[in-house]
């Protein structure tokens, strides 16, 4: 199995299920159930769902989805997390020394007030 794309939201993890389901490609949503539970941080390798498809239609899905995330995302696929590195530092420090975890992007967001 190979990673396809990892949704940002139900709303667009259920339209690429459609799409693959239409065109009767087989497919797995790695944390499909668990990572709805949203409990503590958002770690993208333990709780994010992630579209995974077999070998042989990879190609074809990504054919299929490729318009669609296009459209929607500009063409980006999201498997990486879009922190910057003082976000990921910040979080590090939050979860060593005060046990939890604020994800966000604080930086990008003042500089957008200024």
């Amino acid at each position: 199995m190979r990673k396809l794309c990892a949704p940002e939201n139900e709303a667009e993890l259920a339209v690429i299920r459609g799409l693959l389901e239409g065109e009767k490609i087989n497919f797995f949503v790695h944390n499909d159930y668990f990572g709805s539970l949203e409990i503590g941080p958002n770690i993208h390798l333990y709780n994010r769902k992630t579209i995974m498809v077999s070998e042989d239609h990879y190609d074809r899905a990504i054919e299929i989805i490729s318009s669609f995330v296009a459209s929607t995302k500009g063409g980006k696929t999201h498997l990486r997390p879009r922190h910057s590195l003082i976000d990921k530092i910040r979080m590090i420090f939050e979860v060593v020394f005060f046990n939890w975890v604020m994800p966000g992007r604080k930086w990008e967001k003042r500089e957008k007030a200024k």
